[in-house]
C-alpha cells in the first residue's frame, strides 16, 4: 500500500490484495482459488467470484470461514463482511506466510438446509491431498484429470503452461471455442463438427455473451443485438496465423447475422455473399509450405440492415493482394488456384480458344510444384464457373477473365536478349509468343510488340520512348501483372455491392450517405494477422 499526501493529511490509497480461499472437499481438485480483492469487497461478492472460477452448483448455499491461530476455529463471515478488512488484522508474520499450516485462513463451506455449517477438518483434508500428490508423483495413482474452463480469463493461475493445457483439455473435448473476456479463442479442427445447425441457431439468439458455451455463433449474436439496441456500426475483426480457420469463422459469422434475420431477403444475401467466396478463394488462395489453402489478401465484408433489423444488402471489398506470387513462388509453394482450375477442368472447345497448355509448359507455374493432395481441380473449376454465375459475372464477362488469365501465362514464357547493335535496348527471343498473346487481348501485335520492350516517360515537358533495359525489364513486367485490376475479376469492383437476391440492384457506395445500420467483418490475411497479433 501507498501512502499519498491530501490536503497536508497523508492517507491510504485502496490497493487490491489477493484472497487465497480454501475450498477443501468442494473441489478436491484446488487446493486454494485465489481472488482478487479489495478493502470494500464483502464476502458475498468474494463467493460470487468462486462459485464461477470453481463451477460451483448455483442450487447450493456458501458461506465464507475465517480460521484463526487459537485451535483453528472458523468464524462465519456474514454476506457484508469485507475478507480484507479482516485480514488485515492477521499479524504479519501470517499475512507473509499464508501457505503453510492451517492458521489465518479462508474456507468456503456449505450451509445445509436447515442452516448449520459442514465444517471438515482442513487440517485432515490437506493431509489427504498432499499423499494423493505423493501417489501421483511415484506413478501409483493417475493423475487428475485438469478442470478446463471456458474463460481463460477465469484460471487460478494464469500462464502460457496453463492456457495452453485449458485449450488442449477443450479440444480434446471437441471444445474448440474458449473466450478471453469478450475475445472468442478458436482452434482449428480440421474437421467439420455438428455445431452449426439451425439448432445451434435459435439456442444463441440474443443471449449474453458467457451464459451458454462458447461458440462462433454468440459473438455474431452480440454485435447483431447491440447494434439494434445502441443503433451503432459493429465490427467483427477476425485475426489468426495461416490455416488457422479464419475464413471459415468469416463464412460461420455471415451465416449467423443474415439468419438473425428471419425476414426479407436474409437467405438471399447469404448465399450471394457465400457464392463470391469461391471466386474470392480461385483468384485469391494458394499453396504455401504451411497451408494448402492459403488466403493471400484480406477482404472486408459488410453486412447492411434496415431499421428493422432486416439484411437488406452487402457490400464486399478486397485489399493487400500478394501481387508478386503471380511471377514467383517460394519452394514447395504454388501460384494462385484458379491457373490451375482453369488448366484441368476447361473444355475442348476451351482450351483451343483460350490456348491453352499443360502447367509445367508455364514459366509461373512450373517454378516448383503442380499438385495438391487431395484436390480436384476440375471439381473446383466447375464450383468457380457455378460462383462466378451467382455472383453476377456475365459469360461473356467470364470469357474475358479466363482469356486474361491465359494471357498472363503465355506472357510468362516471353524471352528476352540484348540486341547486338545496341547495348541498351533489347529484343524478344521467341516471338511466336506474341500472336497468342495478340489474340487473348485483342490488341495488336505492334502494340504489344511495343509495350513488352519500351517504356514512355517525361522528361523537361517532352515524352520520350525508352527501351527496357534487360536487368529491368522482368521487374517492370511482374509489377504489371501484379496490379490488381488487371488480375482481379472484381466480384468485389463491379460486383462489389451485393444486392439482396439476383434483382440486378445494387448497394450504393460506402463513401454515400445511406440510413440503416451495418455489422462489418474483417478478415485480413495471414500476414497482416501475425503483425495485429505482434502489435
Amino acid at each position: 500500500m501507498s501512502l499519498r499526501d491530501v490536503g497536508g493529511r497523508r492517507r491510504f490509497e485502496d490497493p487490491e490484495f489477493t484472497l487465497r480461499v480454501y475450498p477443501g472437499s468442494i473441489a478436491e481438485d484446488t487446493i486454494y482459488c485465489p481472488v482478487v480483492a479489495r478493502k470494500t469487497t464483502t464476502a458475498a461478492e468474494v463467493i460470487e467470484r468462486l462459485i464461477e472460477r470453481l463451477r460451483l452448483d448455483r442450487t447450493k448455499c456458501y458461506v465464507l470461514a475465517e480460521v484463526k491461530e487459537f485451535g483453528g476455529e472458523e468464524w462465519i463471515l456474514n454476506p457484508s463482511d469485507c475478507p480484507v478488512q479482516r485480514m488485515m488484522l492477521w499479524p504479519r508474520l501470517a499475512l507473509e506466510n499464508r501457505v503453510g499450516g492451517e492458521d489465518y485462513r479462508f474456507l468456503l463451506r456449505e450451509k445445509n438446509l436447515d442452516g448449520s455449517i459442514h465444517y471438515g477438518s482442513l487440517q485432515m483434508w490437506l493431509c489427504v491431498t498432499e499423499q494423493r500428490r505423493r501417489m501421483v508423483e511415484r506413478g501409483f495413482l493417475p493423475p487428475p484429470r485438469p478442470k478446463d474452463h471456458d474463460d481463460l480469463c477465469n484460471l487460478p493461475d494464469l500462464n502460457e503452461k496453463t492456457l495452453l493445457e485449458n485449450l488442449r483439455a477443450r479440444f480434446k473435448q471437441e471444445k474448440i471455442y474458449t473466450y478471453v473476456g469478450s475475445i472468442l479463442v478458436a482452434v482449428n479442427p480440421f474437421k467439420f463438427l455438428p455445431i452449426y445447425n439451425p439448432k445451434y441457431v435459435k439456442m444463441y439468439d440474443n443471449h449474453q455473451l458467457g451464459k451458454l458455451e462458447p461458440h462462433v455463433y454468440a459473438v455474431a449474436d452480440v454485435a447483431y443485438h447491440a447494434m439494434l439496441q445502441r443503433r451503432l456500426n459493429q465490427c467483427i475483426v477476425i485475426s489468426g496465423e495461416s490455416g488457422s480457420g479464419k475464413t471459415q469463422s468469416t463464412n460461420f459469422l455471415i451465416h449467423h447475422l443474415t439468419a438473425l434475420s428471419q425476414k426479407g431477403f436474409a437467405s438471399g444475401v447469404e448465399q450471394t455473399i457465400l457464392g463470391a467466396g469461391p471466386v474470392l478463394e480461385a483468384f485469391g488462395n494458394a499453396k504455401t509450405a504451411h497451408n494448402n489453402n492459403s488466403s493471400r489478401f484480406g477482404k472486408f465484408i459488410q453486412v447492411n440492415y434496415l431499421e428493422s433489423g432486416t439484411v437488406r444488402g452487402a457490400y464486399v471489398e478486397k485489399y493487400l493482394l500478394e501481387k508478386s506470387r503471380l511471377v514467383y513462388q517460394e519452394h514447395n509453394e504454388r501460384n494462385y488456384h484458379v491457373f490451375y482450375y482453369l488448366l484441368a477442368g476447361a473444355s475442348e472447345e476451351e482450351r483451343a480458344a483460350f490456348h491453352l497448355k499443360k502447367p509445367e509448359e508455364y514459366h509461373y507455374l512450373n517454378q516448383d510444384c503442380f499438385t495438391v493432395e487431395g484436390e480436384d481441380l476440375k471439381h473446383d473449376f466447375e464450383r468457380l464457373q457455378l460462383a462466378m454465375e451467382m455472383v453476377g459475372f456475365l459469360p461473356a464477362t467470364r470469357k474475358q477473365i479466363f482469356s486474361l488469365l491465359s494471357a498472363i501465362l503465355h506472357l510468362g514464357n516471353i524471352r528476352y536478349k540484348r540486341k547486338t547493335y545496341r547495348d541498351d535496348s533489347i529484343d524478344i527471343c521467341n516471338l511466336e509468343v506474341l500472336p497468342v498473346v495478340s489474340d487473348l487481348l485483342e490488341v495488336k501485335e505492334e502494340m504489344l510488340f511495343e509495350a513488352l520492350t519500351t517504356r514512355k516517360t517525361v522528361a523537361v515537358g517532352e515524352r520520350l520512348i525508352v527501351p527496357y533495359r534487360l536487368a529491368e525489364v522482368r521487374a517492370n513486367l511482374g509489377q504489371c501483372f501484379g496490379d490488381v485490376n488487371m488480375v482481379y475479376p472484381q466480384p468485389c469492383g463491379t460486383h462489389k455491392y451485393l444486392p439482396p437476391s439476383g434483382t440486378g440492384r445494387t448497394e450504393p457506395r460506402l463513401d454515400e450517405p445511406k440510413p440503416g445500420l451495418s455489422v462489418a467483418l474483417r478478415d485480413p490475411h495471414a500476414l497482416k494477422a501475425q503483425l495485429c497479433l505482434c502489435w
